[in-house]
């Protein structure tokens, strides 16, 4: 039921999206954020039964802080909106711990999945190129967000397969670098990086030179993106600006912890960014809380702390682990969930939750014979 939820939703959103190009607020037709969260809700009726210990551990630690949180929040009239942008990255994890040492997919199914997307993804992206005046590509919404779940689904088959073919690396680097993305090519030169470079030798050369060339187009999409030609022309410049003047008067307990619980930005943070009005509270225009930095790191370090940030992360790893997913694309997804996070939302876009349940759900053959085992043991017992 999940696997046929998951085909039906991914078809339906790209027919939609072939249908929409004139404005950066119109990837797709259909609120895709939405159908997606709504995706990963309905299959958690059929996902919620035996979990890991750790990921017991993970799921309570994460729900006592968002229950502490939400009723230091309820005390000072706290919008519900603006308490689930806030701590929707401990939401997601929760959510992902139901999903942890499942198997919901066939191997044939994720591999030629990843195929048939990387297509489409090349086919949207140039057919916008060409009509959608200008704007960046999109399939689903903003690539620096959905580019997020393509990557995860290669590290999929790269798990599952131990490479990629040619075919798949040519297309996966041509949606990378016609997507414009900042984060995006970023986070593939890291992959790249962690998952070619194996040990130095004749071949090593040849890769870092490979490296060496994409590194250049890193480079040039950095340089086409600076309007003015320095760093403060860079807007996550200015958003880490606005953290800086938050975090002005914080003490030693304050960074580990971070603010307490929807604390709102300084006023004059605020007005610097009143052309994100969107972003503003739910309940009051004029106050504006952590999300105006957009950086998913830089959020969670003044909510959460870096305590909070540490533990994100290591959570996500032990999910991983506990999926047996293989230490080298761990590395890889945490470097991606990094880099994506120090510009936009990371591990609080439901892009990187979809990413993140493909991986844990998939057939690899370790988790194939300590499930039989352990179904066997249970029959047995």
């Amino acid at each position: 039921m999940v696997r046929q939820s998951f085909i039906l939703f991914f078809l339906v959103m790209i027919l939609a999206s072939f249908i929409s190009y004139k404005s950066t607020f119109n990837y797709n037709i259909l609120p895709t954020n939405a159908l997606f969260e709504l995706l990963v809700v309905i299959s958690l009726f059929f996902v919620s039964k035996r979990m890991p210990l750790r990921a017991w551990f993970v799921l309570a630690v994460s729900l006592v802080y968002i229950i502490y949180a939400f009723i230091k929040s309820k005390l000072n009239y706290t919008h519900p909106v603006d308490f689930i942008l806030a701590f929707k990255a401990f939401i997601y994890l929760i959510f992902l711990c139901f999903f942890t040492q499942k198997v919901l997919f066939a191997r044939f199914s994720l591999v030629k999945g990843l195929d048939y997307l990387l297509v489409i993804f090349l086919a949207k992206y140039v057919i916008w190129i060409l009509l959608g005046g200008g704007l960046r590509p999109g399939l689903f919404t903003e690539n620096n967000f959905e580019i997020m779940l393509v990557l995860f689904w290669a590290l999929t088959v790269w798990n599952l397969e131990g490479k990629l073919t040619l075919k798949q690396w040519l297309l996966l680097t041509a949606v990378i670098f016609l997507s414009g993305s900042r984060s995006g090519v970023v986070s593939y030169f890291a992959m790249l990086c962690i998952l070619l470079i194996r040990q130095f030798d004749w071949k090593t050369i040849l890769k870092l030179a490979l490296l060496g060339l994409i590194g250049v187009g890193v480079v040039g999409i950095f340089i086409s993106r600076m309007s003015g030609g320095d760093l403060n022309s860079i807007d996550r410049v200015v958003f880490f600006q606005g953290l800086l003047i938050a975090m002005r008067d914080w003490e030693l307990m304050d960074y580990l912890i971070g603010a307490p619980p929807l604390t709102a930005m300084p006023e004059v943070v605020c007005q610097r960014m009143q052309y994100y009005t969107t972003l503003f509270s739910a309940k009051d225009p004029s106050v504006c809380y952590s999300v105006i930095l957009h950086s998913f790191v830089m959020r969670i370090v003044h909510d959460h702390g870096f305590f909070g940030l540490v533990f994100l992360f290591w959570a996500t790893n032990a999910l991983l682990k506990l999926s047996f997913v293989a230490k080298r694309v761990r590395v890889t997804v945490l470097a991606i969930l990094f880099l994506n996070g120090l510009s936009v939302s990371s591990l609080n876009s439901v892009y990187a939750l979809v990413g993140l349940i493909v991986l844990v759900v998939a057939p690899y053959k370790e988790k194939v014979i300590f499930l039989q085992k352990a179904d066997h043991k249970a029959v047995t017992s």
